[in-house]
Parts: C-alpha cells; sequence; structure tokens
C-alpha cells in the first residue's frame, strides 16, 4: 500500500477503499435492467489506486497491462545520482492556448489541450495534450517525497509522449492549482465551460530539469516516455492537497519503480 501523509482523515481512506473494493463488485450483483447476474458474468476488477485494482496489482488486471509489472523502463523513480549535463537542450516552451475541457475518470481528472501549445528540447518538438495532478507526488528527489506533483502530457509524431513534471512542497497555496481544483467536474462528467487554465501559467520561471527514459504512470504503463521534471520546486498548501485528494476519493499515485541501471541527466540550476 502506498506511504500516506496524515492530512486524510481514517474516514476518507476508509471510504476510499471501501469504493475500490465494493464499486467494481456492482455490475455483477443482478441490479435490475442490468440484464446480468452473478453466475452469469463477472466484471474485470478496475485499475486504481486501493483494494483489488491497486498498483500492485495492475500487471495482473489485464494482458494490455503486461509492462506494469513486467517492464524495464517503468516510471517513477527517484532522481538521484544524476549526472549533470550542462550541454544538454533547453526547454523551449511556447504555451498560449487555454483548456478545451477539464475531465474526471474517478483516478485522475484531466485538462484537454487543443493544437498550439508547443515543447522543444533540441530536436525533439512535442504538442501539448493534457495536464493531471496526483497526491502525493510520484517522483522522488534523492530519496524526498513531495506531497503533490503536476504532469504536463505532451505527444510527438510517431505516437511517442514527453511528460513535464511539476513538483510541489507544502507552503503557500499555488493559484494554477486553485484554478484546477475549481474546474473540477464530478467523476465521470466533463466541464467544458466556466473556467480559465491557460498552460502557459503552469511554468515556472527556472527550466532546469531531470531528464531519463521511462513510462506512463498508470496502465498501461507503455515505455518509451520522455521524462523532464523540473528542478525549480513550487509551493502548494496542505487545504490544497486535502481538497485533490478529496476529489479523488484518496491518493492517486504509483510507488517507486526499480531504476533498472537508468542513467538519470541534470541540467540547470539547483532547486
Amino acid at each position: 500500500m502506498p506511504r500516506r501523509f496524515g492530512f486524510v482523515s481514517a474516514d476518507q481512506i476508509g471510504r476510499a477503499c471501501r469504493q475500490a473494493l465494493i464499486l467494481p463488485l456492482l455490475p455483477v450483483l443482478g441490479l435490475p435492467g442490468s440484464g446480468n447476474s452473478a453466475s452469469s458474468t463477472e466484471k474485470p476488477v478496475d485499475w486504481g489506486y486501493w483494494g483489488a485494482g491497486a498498483p500492485n496489482n495492475w500487471g495482473s488486471l489485464s494482458p494490455d497491462f503486461g509492462l506494469c509489472a513486467d517492464g524495464t523502463q517503468q516510471s517513477p523513480i527517484d532522481l538521484t545520482g544524476y549526472v549533470e549535463n550542462a550541454s544538454a537542450p533547453a526547454l523551449t516552451f511556447n504555451y498560449g492556448g487555454n483548456a478545451r475541457e477539464v475531465s474526471h475518470n474517478g483516478k485522475v481528472a484531466h485538462v484537454e489541450y487543443g493544437e498550439g501549445n508547443t515543447l522543444t528540447v533540441g530536436q525533439r518538438r512535442y504538442e501539448l495534450a493534457s495536464m493531471h495532478i496526483h497526491v502525493h507526488a510520484e517522483h522522488q528527489v534523492d530519496g524526498q517525497l513531495f506531497p503533490a506533483e503536476m504532469h504536463l502530457v505532451h505527444r510527438k509524431e510517431g505516437g511517442f509522449l514527453g511528460v513535464v513534471g511539476q513538483l510541489y512542497r507544502l507552503g503557500d497555496p499555488d493559484p494554477v492549482v486553485q484554478a484546477l481544483i475549481d474546474a473540477y467536474p464530478e467523476p465521470g462528467q466533463a466541464s467544458q465551460s466556466g473556467f480559465t487554465l491557460n498552460a502557459a501559467d503552469f511554468l515556472p520561471a527556472d527550466r532546469g530539469y531531470y531528464h531519463y527514459d521511462g513510462s506512463l504512470t498508470t496502465p498501461p504503463c507503455t515505455e518509451g516516455v520522455d521524462w523532464y521534471v523540473l528542478r525549480e520546486i513550487r509551493t502548494i498548501s496542505q487545504e490544497q492537497v486535502n481538497r485533490i485528494a478529496a476529489l479523488h476519493n484518496g491518493f492517486n499515485h504509483r510507488p517507486i519503480q526499480d531504476r533498472n541501471g537508468r542513467t538519470v541527466f541534470s541540467t540547470g540550476a539547483l532547486p
């Protein structure tokens, strides 16, 4: 079970565990109009962060999730023992567009973006697809655990992905995070208006970063993802972390994965 912070109450944790264990079973109870019975149909356990669908079980939930258990370049990792690379290309962001919609699948709320927000790293050019946030953070730095981490998910030609990670420590509230919280729809619904989430507001002043080859941190745990975790650490309030956890029925992070000999490069100012 993932490590927990003390700011989520026992009632919240208990409720999240009950939902993770009970919800996947509802379709097999022969509810009116379902056309199914417990003796004829069994729905596979859905992936999540608690109970039978928790991260340690992802690899066994579906044949499509095999990399979650057997992959050799999985994310997140502890960013330690990194190699300084002063000649690494800069992160060049050309963000300017507002979000198209915010969707919530019950596990993670995704802010969706249309075309026109780009990231260039040397010869690699990416298009921003979406943004979401995890509590607590998924990556660690030299073994340090952080309360939250934002992911800016980009696509590039050929179907490959590049993800920019922004870590947070407890402190003053972050106005961008608050705008995201205010835009959250109910799980399973989408909000398409009434909010302003400009992608450029997510970016820190310092663009130093850690870079390594990794994967998605949710099923199917696809590998071949270019990770750029920003070295500047922003602040988030405990109230904001509590609110995000409540909106997700608990923490929504994957535990640290084996590094398997991968090199982590670092460039820019120290955090």
